[in-house]
């Protein structure tokens, strides 16, 4: 008798296939839109934020461009400072409407025109320009190409790149510089340049390589929730038939086998029972039910299997029943009902009495089935009584809301409460979406080796590693001591501009060390006292009258301390140091014989690099919170698709498996004619291997179910147990094979196979008991992992 091994039940669904119609197609276009990776909506993001710079540093360089226009040639001047300007102005135009290839491309484009307009100005216009407009327009723009490249090709190309900007950057400023020494002055802008250059390349890279984190763990997330979705979703419905087959099938098999009833009565069951069957393949799907036919089905049901129950219904104005609930009130209140027929009546000296109470409210149910009987000792009942532990407590717990409790003593009857509360979550859903799954899928995901409770934080996207983190603090201690020195007009008894660059060195470390994003306070607190202090040192150290061009290095280093700062979450503290650089720029420039407005301009040039960092910063956050959001609908369809096409499957391999075994053995059983021996035989036979499908569920294979069948022909009790739980071993050849052979030996007596829980160094334990001149004789095997026999 081949069956389907029932391992294949646990394999991942295939989501079936359907025939594409309007509606389809839109729902497959809107999930072609929300399946966009995270990389990509991030690097959308970025070409958006590299259009505003464009447009923010476009209006800052106009006045310089218009005053620096090549005579000879203005036309091509203008057209080489709107494609600087513009061609990054159209990525973030297009950043959301062209695809990714056409992005990448516009901005090799913006990287080969800067690099064109450089060597053409390295080879063409080497001539000093004039004093206060000293500094090239194409200089002032060359962080939007930089950072554009950086977008869009490898981590070392983009930093070779930049690299090579901030070379090309430094001869140029040498080369059209009025001062004195020129040399330096190029030294200088090539290395702040390259400073500039390293954080904006940095953030750039870090953020890229931060969105294809997130898409690592989020796939990793989605595949463990909608496989722990799947595998909740399998055994809910496992369960639910497994409790059908036993309160029907099994039920019926028994009745004929063991000839407990009528014909009449067996055919009757036989024909339910088919019905059922034939329902559960076609997947009903059955309408809420009023709380007067609900009592009307369960006074029918109690009347068919018990006809001395009394019945009492205390109804209050009950809504509408979900078709679940229905089914499991029902189901288990007649498996109770059963039990208390099969079992109450055995050794009691009075005539038992059944009673089943039904209360209800609008939003809750109690159902009550108790009889006087003999009892039992719950606590010695086995785990496999299928009709307690599937049918009645089982299936109330698999409806949302549901549960029951049993209650009996020896000589004092049972009671089985059944009760029902009304939840929010929708029924008919999969139990995989209860609060007890959704844990249960939460703390597998946890166990996940590198896998965030979120799938995106902005701290997590823009937080520097360590070692990125130390390699700009060297660059911008290095940076800054040049520039400190270089500007040190006059060393007095106290250095101020030294201390100044210790204070800012000693603020660099302090932000770009380890801790949490927001930043705590204490450390914002700290880099900003240590900015301020080095503005007014630098208030008392700059001279009075004509100073060079990198005479307020300080504001520069305030400014990328401050991005910094906002990149660490502190967006409000770091625009009040910029107030505090503002005023020290005005003060500066009041106590060196300038105006208020010369002091303004001062800290104007510094504000668009801080309102840049600001709307990458405000725009990220706002794409962090959408992606959670995008996130959570995707895994919630994902989840339901998983969940949906795990029960389908599951449904089909169980119910393939009722037609094969039990189906012929029912369909004879609806003919109302005499049974013979040999069929009734037959019958058990058929009910013993649906039990064993049950309640071993890994060792319903060949040769186990063949060699079973031909052992309990000869009379041999075979008990087979699977204590494996939700998560069977991939492979059980071995085992079966030894099974099997200790089965076709054993001509009489009893064979219990157990396997054990996971963890355990052994896989299973045989026992063999036979009897031998009235003398009972028991074998123990126990079978290890890798199919090792030893006997115990």
């Amino acid at each position: 008798m081949p069956q389907r091994n029932s391992h294949e039940a646990d394999a991942p669904p295939r989501p079936p296939r359907a025939r594409p119609d309007a509606d389809t197609a839109a729902s497959a276009c809107a999930t072609e839109l929300d399946d966009v990776s995270a990389t990509e909506r991030l690097t959308r993001m970025l070409y958006l934020g590299v259009g505003a710079t464009a447009l923010i540093f476009g209006v800052l360089s106009l006045d310089v461009f218009l005053r620096q226009v090549y005579n000879p040639f203005p036309v091509a001047s203008t057209v080489g400072w709107l494609f600087i300007v513009g061609l990054p102005a159209a990525l973030g135009f297009l950043s959301h409407l062209v695809p990714l290839r056409v992005l990448r491309r516009i901005a090799l484009t913006e990287g080969f025109t800067f690099s064109f307009i450089l060597c053409w100005w390295l080879v063409m216009r080497l001539e000093p320009l004039p004093a206060g407009t000293d500094v090239p327009w194409v200089l002032m723009l060359s962080g939007i190409p930089t950072v554009t490249i950086a977008i869009s090709v490898r981590p070392w190309t983009a930093r070779i790149y930049a690299v090579l900007a901030s070379i090309a950057s430094g001869l140029i400023r040498g080369a059209t510089s009025p001062e004195a020494d020129p040399l330096l002055v190029g030294l200088q802008d090539a290395l702040y340049m390259l400073l500039l250059s390293s954080v904006l390349v940095g953030l750039t890279l870090t953020i890229r390589r931060s969105a294809a984190r997130v898409d690592g763990e989020e796939y990793v997330r989605r595949a463990a929730e909608s496989e722990q979705a799947a595998r909740l979703a399998r055994r809910a419905e496992r369960q639910t038939i497994n409790a059908l087959v036993h309160d029907s099938v099994l039920s019926t098999l028994l009745m004929a086998g063991l000839n407990r009833a009528s014909p009449t009565v067996v055919a009757r069951q036989a024909r339910f029972t088919l019905d059922q069957l034939d329902a559960l393949g076609t997947d009903a799907r059955t309408a809420p039910v009023s709380g007067a036919d609900f009592a009307n089905q369960l006074r029918h049901q109690c009347q068919q299997l018990a006809a001395a129950v009394h019945v009492t219904i205390l109804q209050n104005d009950l809504k509408p029943i979900p078709a679940p609930v229905v089914l499991a009130l029902l189901g288990a209140a007649g498996e109770a009902l059963r039990n208390s027929v099969a079992a109450a009546g055995v050794g009691h000296p009075h005539q038992v009495r059944r009673r089943v109470t039904l209360s209800a409210d609008r939003n809750a149910i109690h159902l009550a089935v108790t009889d006087d009987g003999v009892g039992f000792d719950s606590a010695r009942v086995p785990d496999n009584r299928l009709g307690i532990v599937e049918s009645i407590v089982g299936r109330m717990e698999r409806v949302p809301g549901g549960s029951a409790v049993i209650t009996s003593r020896p000589g004092h009857g049972v009671t089985v409460d059944l009760f029902w509360v009304r939840t929010i979550t929708p029924i008919g859903a999969s139990p995989a979406a209860t609060p007890a799954a959704v844990t249960a899928a939460t703390a597998l995901f946890a166990r996940i080796p590198g896998a965030a409770p979120r799938p995106l934080s902005f701290s997590a996207s823009l937080g520097l590693s360590v070692r990125l983190s130390r390699l700009d603090v060297v660059l911008f201690i290095v940076v800054h001591s040049v520039l400190a020195a270089a500007n040190s007009d006059r060393i007095t008894i106290m250095p101020l501009g030294i201390f100044a660059f210790l204070a800012l060195s000693s603020a660099a470390i302090l932000v770009t060390g380890d801790a949490a994003d927001p930043m705590p306070m204490i450390r914002t607190v700290g880099v900003l006292l240590l900015c301020t202090v080095a503005a007014v040192l630098m208030f008392f150290h700059i001279p009075s009258g004509p100073v060079g061009p990198f005479a307020h290095w300080h504001l520069g280093a305030i400014t990328l301390l401050l991005v910094v700062l906002v990149a660490r979450g502190r967006t409000g503290w770091a625009w009040a140091g910029y107030a505090m650089m503002a005023f020290s720029s005005i003060a500066v420039a009041v106590h060196t014989g300038l105006t208020v407005g010369d002091g303004l301009l001062q800290a104007s040039r510094h504000a668009g690099t801080l309102l840049v960092g600001t709307l990458f910063a405000v725009a990220l956050r706002h794409y962090s919170r959408n992606l959670d959001e995008l996130y959570r609908d995707r895994l919630q369809r994902e989840t339901f698709v998983a969940r949906t096409g795990a029960t389908t499957s599951e449904r089909q391999v169980q119910v393939a498996r009722l037609n094969a075994l039990a189906r012929p053995s029912l369909e004879r059983l609806t003919r109302i004619d005499p049974v013979t021996d040999f069929q009734r035989d037959e019958f058990l036979l058929v009910e013993a291997s649906l039990r064993d499908a049950i309640r071993a569920r890994c060792l319903f294979v060949e040769p186990i179910i063949g060699a079973a069948w031909a052992a309990r022909a000869r009379g041999v009790e075979v008990v087979l147990l699977d204590d494996s739980g939700d998560r069977p071993p991939a492979s059980v050849a071995l085992t079966a094979a030894i099974v099997g052979g200790e089965l076709d030996r054993l001509m009489q007596g009893r064979l219990t196979v157990r396997v054990l829980p996971p963890g355990r160094p052994e896989f299973a334990t045989i026992i063999v008991e036979t009897t031998v001149n009235a003398i009972t004789m028991s074998r123990l095997l126990v079978i290890s992992r890798n199919g090792l026999v030893r006997e115990v």
